[in-house]
């Protein structure tokens, strides 16, 4: 549940506990309300009987003069007058049942329970009791009127909260909406977008907190920065120490190798004499473990600097290790899609995509148990950027745990040059790598939000 409808429910709790509590009070108040209009209502009435008889002087019509008097007061309300001769008589013989006019609610009646009570007026005309006026209070007008207080309270005041919690509804989307942008902003900021900025809006203390979202957005820009930085500097580092371990093995191993191999050849042949022939088959042997040194020596210097990346580019490299993979390993068929836009690129980004296709290539060959592999590279016009994707059709990869020391090599390579590398689960349900290098050397991250992101993981 949303911070705003927290708020939202808990005002309109308070509000109903007010309305409520207003309502139980009156509630609660009714029967000493009842009981007391209907106590003074039959004062009033008993001071003006008593008034009307005193003025009575002709005792002969007294009887008629007395009905007119009660049928004149027929329509009080609160309380109900009849005449008596036998003032012994149950009273509830002389008045009518009690109804409510208001149309107030049995269980509301009930719950009130106010006391009807009947107040005796005695009739004495010349010195002689004739009867008695009785005055009963009928509590059920009052019980009305308070019925309808209570409603119309609670609908008036219904109203006004609903009212009420609108505009604080609308209030909360003004007041929360700096928190929306904070949101927003620290989202980006997780997915690796260090450049959002938000604009400072609200209340002080959300002017504060944007001030300080956008102080750590600064922060952690140039924090990685500096890191890419670095990692740019321990590439170069690491690749400057394997060009020179290549040069070594190419320039100083390689010839003594060869040189060996041609003394053990020439060795050999001059050891033609049968009685020689177990010296020639050492020789041959001596030859045999050079020219595998040799073999071994080559496949060295391909993982180290392979030669046809300065020498023929990307593009000629990607098929020559596509080339030595397949015929290392015939067991499983790659594919290399090339795009013909391709062009040239620069020996860092040409250095870093190389490094991850022949890293994935390794992983699907040790790992995969794949049948088949596909490297495809393709160029992106907007942003410019280039992308290789090596995919295969075997176990898979989790994307849920945390990548190997593999898998971790290729995207430190990658976020170095500012691109994103993506890992996890493929299209025919093997695994996937892919790399998006910027051709223009510029650093960009892209978050969820911009709908340009591969499915599975990015790192």
């Amino acid at each position: 549940m949303s911070l705003k409808s927290r708020i939202i429910l808990l005002f309109a709790f308070l509000l109903f506990l007010g309305i409520a509590g207003d309502i139980v009070h009156m509630t609660l108040n009714a029967r000493s309300r009842v009981e007391a209009e209907g106590e003074a209502m039959s004062r009033v009435t008993k001071d003006f009987i008593e008034t009307a008889l005193a003025n009575m002087r002709d005792s002969a019509d007294a009887d008629e003069n007395i009905r007119r008097i009660v049928r004149s007061l027929g329509a009080l309300r609160h309380v109900e007058v009849a005449f008596a001769r036998n003032a012994d008589s149950p009273p509830s013989a002389l008045f009518t049942p009690e109804t409510h006019r208001g149309a107030a609610p049995v269980w509301f009646a009930e719950l009130v329970r106010a006391q009807k009570k009947v107040t005796l007026v005695p009739v004495v005309v010349g010195g002689k009791k004739i009867g008695a006026v009785l005055i009963a209070s009928r509590p059920a007008d009052e019980i009305d009127e308070v019925w309808l207080e209570a409603r119309n309270l609670a609908l008036t005041a219904g109203l006004i909260a609903l009212a009420a919690l609108f505009g604080a509804s609308v209030m909360l989307d003004r007041t929360l909406r700096p928190l929306q942008g904070c949101a927003g902003a620290l989202g980006r900021l997780r997915d690796g977008d260090y450049n959002v900025r938000i604009k400072a809006s609200g209340s002080p203390e959300f002017v504060d907190l944007c001030v300080k979202i956008n102080a750590l957005a600064g922060s952690l820009n140039q924090l990685a920065n500096d890191n890419r930085q670095l990692l740019q500097r321990l590439i170069e580092v690491q690749e400057d120490e394997r060009k020179k371990i290549a040069y070594e093995l190419h320039d100083e191993f390689g010839p003594h190798l060869f040189a060996l191999r041609a003394t053990a050849t020439l060795l050999g042949a001059r050891l033609g004499e049968p009685s020689l022939e177990p010296l020639r088959q050492h020789a041959n042997a001596l030859r045999d473990q050079i020219e595998a040194l040799q073999s071994h020596n080559k496949n060295i210097l391909r993982q180290l600097r392979p030669p046809a990346l300065d020498d023929l580019g990307l593009s000629a490299a990607l098929r020559i290790l596509v080339d030595d993979w397949r015929a290392t390993e015939p067991g499983v068929d790659v594919e290399l899609r090339m795009a013909e836009n391709l062009g040239e690129t620069n020996d860092k980004t040409s250095l870093a995509l190389f490094r991850l296709a022949q890293e994935a290539l390794t992983n699907i060959y040790r790992h995969s148990k794949a049948a088949h592999a596909t490297v495809t590279v393709s160029v992106k016009p907007s942003p410019p950027e280039i992308e290789v994707r090596v995919e295969d059709d075997g176990i898979g990869i989790d994307a849920s745990k945390s990548p190997g020391l593999g898998l971790t090599g290729m995207r430190e390579r990658v976020r170095a040059l500012g691109g994103r590398f993506f890992y996890g689960v493929g299209e025919n349900g093997g695994g996937f790598v892919a790399a998006s290098i910027p051709l223009d050397g510029v650093s960009t991250f892209y978050g969820e939000g911009s709908g340009r992101r591969p499915a599975n993981r990015e790192t």
